[in-house]
């Protein structure tokens, strides 16, 4: 047998047993958590109260965002919307400030990625304030 420099590394030796072992590994964790999400139950929290006429909306279907940028001379606002669902345009939009309606917003584009702009309808805006869908 003809010895070379690469017969002799710890890279050769056993390589392709271990690539194999790693394969079968990320194939098993792989079936393993497809099966592994929750399936829906009747036991899960219904998404409407019909004692109280309430529907519960889940944290990714919400639309609520954050005003990043002000442009009080043309009047309008940037909205951050994160993971969260943008506005369709024309869709109107409460500001909150510690919890209280302070303004309102319709939203008239452009959006991109996260965020999307909207036209100052009433209120003095600033940024960090919360858009909530009205």
């Amino acid at each position: 047998m003809k010895r070379t420099v690469f017969s002799e590394t710890n890279l050769t030796k056993g390589y392709a047993l271990r690539v194999l072992k790693f394969l079968t590994v990320s194939v098993m964790f792989c079936l393993l958590g497809c099966n592994a999400m929750p399936k829906k139950s009747s036991t899960s929290q219904p998404l409407v109260d019909r004692k109280h006429g309430t529907v519960v909306v889940p944290t990714l279907m919400r639309t609520e965002g954050k005003v990043v940028r002000t442009n009080l001379k043309l009047n309008f606002v940037v909205l951050d919307f994160g993971f969260k669902r943008l506005p369709q345009v024309g869709q109107q939009l409460g500001i909150y400030r510690l919890g209280k309606k302070i303004g309102q917003v319709r939203v008239s584009g452009p959006a991109w990625e996260t965020y999307t702009v909207a036209d100052i309808v009433d209120g003095e805006i600033w940024e960090g304030d919360e858009a909530k869908l009205k």
